[in-house]
């Protein structure tokens, strides 16, 4: 469970910050997480190959500010999960409690404090929330991510957006020796995912509060926006077609396996062979398992029809 934290001195979370040609949102969603209240932050930064000025502004802001470091670029990671495993393998290892930040969104200035304090109240080593998408249209909606959590819905969903996370030390260290030992071995497209699944896989507690705590901007360069209308809907169907998340379900299975302690490994070694096999045997009592691989409860009727039928 995440270390104690000693009385009187404030939380040390290191915010991972992620950047790939962000520089109209950048300066708003940086303040944001500079502003935040009963904690120690500092940012550590890593500009994925921008062409709009990013990175430049990163090294002057970060020459005035010294709760942010700017990590040098090795190079151009070819999407925003690769930035973030960087920065994961890059960082200090020393901090109580980590976060990812996206570039574009805005922090609630209470955000990195009262998830450090639900993870010590509820021994949590990941803490998530629900979030409210606005457009510069000033629409306004909650995304619901706080449906109960599922004993496998860590292969087929993540607890929420990545921007939104808290992880303790100890499930970053975790993480960080899987990348480490990683080399060309295939990771999950979503950085987020990897640790929900690392948690989950070990036991650990991980809480998804109903509160939201960021305000997520929704615009044409979203690597993967709210999920909600009906674009969405078909976009995401389009790649259950194309067997994606069944490939990324594999993937994570396989990782679950290599982290997972003795008391939850018999069924995730379980839960492995149904996702790898296809036949009809398989795929009616993968289906049969459909309320333990997703949290909402229409989304659990969705996945047991198309693995049932065979599009999944």
């Amino acid at each position: 469970m995440p270390a104690d934290l000693t009385p009187g001195v404030l939380p040390r979370v290191a915010v991972l910050l992620a950047t790939h040609n962000g520089r109209r949102w950048l300066p708003e969603q940086l303040d944001s997480v500079l502003a935040q209240e009963g904690v120690e932050v500092e940012i550590f930064a890593r500009d994925d190959a921008s062409t709009d000025g990013t990175a430049e502004w990163l090294v002057d802001r970060a020459a005035s500010e010294p709760r942010l470091t700017v990590i040098p670029s090795d190079g151009a990671s070819g999407s925003a999960a690769a930035n973030f495993y960087r920065l994961v393998q890059l960082s200090p290892a020393d901090r109580e409690f980590y976060a990812f930040c996206d570039q574009d969104d805005i922090w609630i200035p209470t955000k990195l404090a009262t998830h450090v304090r639900l993870s010590q109240e509820l021994g949590a080593d990941g803490v998530s929330s629900n979030v409210t998408s606005f457009t510069a249209e000033g629409e306004r909606s909650l995304v619901k991510k706080d449906f109960p959590q599922r004993r496998f819905d860590y292969l087929l969903e993540s607890p929420g957006p990545g921007s939104t996370f808290l992880m303790s030390n100890r499930l970053v260290a975790v993480t960080r020796e899987l990348l480490d030992a990683a080399d060309a071995a295939p990771l999950p497209q979503y950085h987020d995912w990897l640790l929900y699944v690392v948690a989950r896989a070990k036991g650990w507690t991980w809480h998804i509060d109903a509160v939201p705590t960021v305000e997520y901007r929704q615009h044409d360069a979203n690597v993967m926006g709210a999920n909600v209308g009906a674009r969405s809907a078909f976009s995401r169907l389009a790649l259950v077609r194309e067997q994606w998340h069944r490939g990324q379900a594999r993937l994570l299975a396989g990782i679950a396996l290599r982290v997972a302690d003795d008391a939850h490994r018999p069924e995730i070694e379980r839960m492995s062979e149904l996702v790898e096999k296809r036949n009809l045997r398989a795929r009616f009592a993968l289906a049969r398992r459909a309320s333990q691989l997703r949290r909402r409860p229409r989304d659990q009727w969705i996945i047991a029809l198309l693995i049932s039928t065979g599009v999944w």
